[in-house]
């Protein structure tokens, strides 16, 4: 058939069919070309939004950060410049934190510098670690030095991490302190130990018997833990820890049944066993007695080998009557018998100190027999008043070091003997007394002695008459008798031997 006579419908289909396929492929262009200009409208828009001028408060912002920034670290600077000794300064930057480390440029008078500079280390690590990382923040590592008195100084690493605070506009502050801090001695250079602060084993026993009365006092029931305390180890200077501080310290503690392993004691309690040169001052304020008085005449009263039933409530009812203060050395054995009759000596004001258990010559038992000797009436009287006696006398006099060692007390001896012992007659003790008293002296008796108690009275007339002021020999010695060493008065103090 000839084309040219295809039917006219055929022809209209064909044409429409490409103007429909016209019509579809505009859509698709312009839709293609809207998402074009979408798309690069946005990066454009993105470009400009991170690349446009910044505005006037931005402006202001970042003028502010500057100088708060700038600000922090002059007063940083400025801090370690007013230090009393030079350091050096060493910078990090590592993204938004810097790390500023100052460190003495002389370490010579910090025995202890390494160990210090180690974890002045660790706790740089440990805040680096810690902080965010997209905050500003500036790290300051140093080593801070205190003067505790005029011959300690104490040295501790500090960190100081100072934080960006968008909301308040300024700088955040916070300290880590290291957990060690070393004492120096500054008069030899040397760590700070017990030999400087408490000068001898002596009054290494001292602070002892304080020890063991204070796990008792915070003890539920003392009386069930006594021969545990009782037996402790002794303490020494070179090989009990310790924690210094200007106003107390912190004793490390042996094996006891309390099952505390460290003991704080404020030195007020401890002020006559410790050197003045190396606390503050200010702790051991009005902790001792005032010295005395010169121009006065002192004397003290000591019996012993009781309590009596028969007479030692006699003698008492005597210095009651006469307001007199004295001492009891009192044998365990009679204080276990009478209880009371301790009480009643306590509680009345007098001092109870120890005598031994059953009156032995010290020095010719054994090392086992003095222990004895000694614990067994430390807790005759404890359980009798609650409180462990604090001086000792042994029976004749007799001591020597290694007796001294075991006892652990100072040794109160007596330097007017009436020697009621061997008269046994009022008016022969009035006179001996009379005759031989003189000041700062400790005059030996027997509350055991009827004869005793019935020349108590006058003795204490006469000696009133003489001018004498009669104190309990813990307080004629100042309250500062320290073991190892004998006592006759307050200016007779001798070395045991």
């Amino acid at each position: 058939m000839d084309r040219n006579n295809h039917p006219r419908g055929t022809r209209n289909s064909r044409r429409e069919t490409r103007k429909h396929s016209f019509s579809k492929k505009m859509v698709y262009l312009s839709i293609f070309t809207i998402s074009l200009v979408l798309i690069c409208g946005g990066v454009y828009a993105t470009y400009a939004m991170q690349h446009k001028p910044k505005e006037a408060s931005e402006l202001e912002n970042d003028d502010h950060y500057e100088k708060k920034e700038a600000s922090l670290l002059e007063k940083i600077r400025k801090s370690q410049k007013q230090e009393d000794f030079e350091v050096s300064e060493q910078e990090k930057k590592d993204g938004y934190i810097q790390t500023l480390i100052y460190e003495p440029v002389s370490t010579e008078s910090i025995p202890q510098f390494q160990a210090i500079k180690s974890e002045l280390t660790t706790l740089i690590e440990a805040a680096q670690k810690n902080s965010p990382k997209d905050d500003e923040i500036k790290l300051v590592g140093c080593t801070k030095r205190l003067k505790l008195t005029d011959q300690v100084f104490s040295y501790q690493p500090v960190v100081k991490i100072y934080s960006w605070d968008q909301e308040k506009e300024d700088w955040s502050e916070k300290t880590e302190l290291g957990k060690n801090t070393a004492f120096v001695n500054q008069k030899t250079k040397q760590p700070l130990s017990l030999q400087d602060i408490f000068m001898s084993e002596a009054n290494m026993l001292a602070i002892q018997q304080v020890v063991q009365q204070k796990l008792l006092s915070e003890s539920p029931d003392g009386n069930a833990l006594i021969d545990g305390v009782l037996n402790m180890p002794k303490m020494t200077l070179d090989g009990t820890t310790f924690t210094y501080y200007p106003d107390k310290i912190s004793l490390g503690l042996s094996e006891n049944p309390t099952g505390k392993t460290e003991l704080t004691l404020s030195y007020k309690d401890i002020a006559g066993y410790v050197n003045p040169d190396i606390i503050d001052p200010a702790s051991i304020k009005e902790a001792l007695p005032e010295p005395l008085d010169p121009n006065k005449k002192y004397i003290s009263l000591t019996f012993d080998d009781g309590p009596n039933p028969e007479t030692t409530p006699r003698l008492l009812d005597i210095l009651k009557e006469k307001s007199v203060k004295a001492t009891f050395f009192m044998l365990g054995q009679n204080v276990v018998k009478h209880e009371a009759l301790v009480k009643r000596v306590a509680e009345e004001g007098h001092e109870v100190a120890s005598h031994s258990y059953s009156h032995p010559q010290l020095t010719g038992v054994d090392a086992q027999r003095v222990k004895d000797e000694v614990q067994k009436t430390d807790k005759a009287i404890y359980h009798a008043i609650g409180k462990l006696p604090t001086d000792f006398r042994p029976p004749y006099g007799a001591v020597n070091k290694d007796v001294a060692m075991i006892i652990g007390k100072p040794i109160i001896q007596w330097s007017v003997d009436s020697q009621d012992w061997q008269s046994h007659n009022a008016q022969s003790i009035i006179k001996r007394i009379d005759d031989t008293a003189y000041n700062d002296t400790i005059v030996l008796m027997h509350d055991i002695h009827p004869e005793t108690v019935d020349a108590v009275s006058t003795v204490i007339d006469h000696l009133r008459k003489e001018g004498y002021e009669i104190l309990p020999s813990k307080e004629l010695l100042g309250k500062k008798a320290k073991p190892l060493h004998m006592y006759y008065g307050s200016t007779d103090e001798r070395p045991v031997q």
